[in-house]
């Protein structure tokens, strides 16, 4: 059945296709953030936005590829790529173990069972397992086929491309996170049936603290704004050292403000850390690496110093105001968190995806097998030693970049932005949110592997370009 998401998005997605390649990464990367919604219900399964705005993208160069009689995939990715292969083949071999040897000795929790300890039952092979095996199938193929793409623009297209498909769902995501806590605190219209058209996500919308609603915008918890708000802070702060520009530190704000009014433990603890990080990159870039600082002209500074006072003056106003519902949210999300039964049960999940880890010798269970609390017990438990090692191969890959193939129109520091996104949700993945098919995670891994492998000399004039639309592609590959 098509929910209202789907009859707003699906046009949405299919006049992307005739607008150009760069439309089409804003909107894949706009659908990631609507990670609650369905644009279509299949009984209890909803067809995700992002993953609809993907198969769109995927369908328009089968279309392409077939009447060219091949489609050529460029070396330096495939090769690249080689741990993605590595992490698929060690997902089935754990899952081929836990059938046939393990199934026993071990006790998971599932992903419909939403960390409810007491519904732990020993392992059985499950639809969660050949759910998991290919939405992971999916996001390879969509690496293999986006990062060829992107990787074929010419440097001056290439970035802003790139930042495009993350500043389109920061903007997307903010200007629902607002709208949530308008609507909480004055009582607004909020489009609930837009946003949480999910059948299986939706019920994990409205949460409080007592009297005390809980944001999470388009996400389907507050964890999940967190997550996302983790990576869009880190990148935001990546383009503050880069440009030293007001409207680069309106972007870190935003993203503060965020994570502090989400009421989220993972929001705070990604606060805490990004607050280290901050701290450090000053003292060194302050104190001991002076030479590098960028000049700034008097309008920035004033710019920039207009951006903080509208911050302080922001600050201490919802200081003042909301006083009685702050101390509420401190002790329920931060100083009695290690007190609550979500706490436990997810520190009991984590407890358990270890324990099935250690039983099999580490080879795992099998993706979707287990839903631990974090990506890496996740990873530990579902895929095994030899799986969360390709995956973490595969992130260095996609991160380092030889300095043989510098070609940017400015220094390295431009790159810095898009391997911070990646960074960014990683953190978030520390704290909680164990989805190794998160779309945010793979769409920033994307972006950067195709800026690890780009050279300038891949352009071409059939390259497909920001105002080029997808079918313009061309057979052949330079890299």
């Amino acid at each position: 059945m098509v929910t209202l998401t789907g009859i707003v998005w699906i046009p949405l997605c299919l006049a992307a296709l005739a607008l150009g390649f760069r439309t089409q990464i804003m909107v894949l990367g706009a659908s990631a953030v609507l990670s609650s919604a369905a644009v279509m219900n299949l009984a209890s399964f909803g067809i995700q936005p992002g993953y609809f705005m993907a198969l769109l993208i995927l369908g328009a160069l089968v279309a392409v590829a077939l009447p060219q009689g091949a489609f050529w995939l460029s070396r330096a990715i495939a090769l690249r790529a080689v741990p993605l292969a590595i992490l698929l083949l060690a997902s089935l071999n754990a899952l081929f173990w836990a059938n046939a040897v393990f199934w026993d000795d071990v006790w998971v929790v599932s992903g419909r069972q939403m960390f409810d300890l007491d519904s732990a039952e020993r392992y059985s092979f499950r639809a969660e397992n050949l759910n998991q095996l290919v939405y992971l199938l999916f996001n390879i193929v969509l690496v293999l086929v986006v990062s060829d793409r992107l990787a074929r623009l010419r440097s001056s297209e290439l970035l802003p491309t790139a930042h495009a498909a993350v500043l389109a769902p920061f903007a997307l995501a903010t200007l629902f996170v607002a709208w949530d806590w308008a609507a909480n605190w004055f009582g607004w219209y909020f489009p609930t049936a837009f946003l949480h058209s999910n059948a299986f996500y939706a019920a994990a919308h409205d949460q409080s603290f007592g009297a005390v609603p809980r944001v999470s915008g388009p996400f389907s918890e507050p964890s999940g704004l967190a997550y996302a708000y983790g990576g869009f802070l880190a990148y935001a702060s990546a383009c503050y050292l880069v440009d030293r520009r007001a409207r680069s530190l309106f972007l870190v704000l935003t993203a503060v403000a965020a994570l502090a009014i989400s009421t989220s433990t993972t929001a705070y603890a990604l606060l805490a850390l990004w607050s280290v990080v901050a701290l450090v990159v000053l003292v060194w870039r302050g104190v001991l690496n002076r030479k590098q600082a960028l000049p700034r002209q008097r309008r920035s500074r004033v710019a920039v110093m207009a951006v903080v006072l509208f911050a302080l003056v922001g600050g201490a106003w919802v200081a003042q105001n909301f006083r009685d519902e702050i101390r509420v949210i401190y002790e329920s999300a931060i100083l009695g968190k290690t007190e609550t039964g979500s706490y436990q049960s997810r520190t009991g999940a984590d407890r358990m995806g270890l324990a099935s880890f250690a039983a099999t010798g580490g080879l795992g269970l099998g993706l979707g097998s287990h839903r631990p609390s974090t990506l890496p017990v996740t990873l530990l438990s579902n895929t095994g030693l030899i799986g969360t090692l390709a995956f973490v191969v595969f992130i260095g890959m996609c991160l380092y970049r030889h300095r043989g193939m510098d070609g940017w129109p400015a220094d390295a520091r431009a790159l810095w932005p898009l391997r911070a996104f990646t960074l960014g949700l990683l953190a978030g993945h520390l704290v909680s949110s164990p989805n190794l098919n998160g779309q945010l995670l793979w769409l920033s891994l994307i972006l950067n592997l195709a800026v690890s492998v780009h050279r300038p000399t891949c352009a071409s004039a059939g390259s497909i370009g920001p105002t080029r639309s997808f079918f313009s592609a061309t057979r052949g590959n330079p890299c």
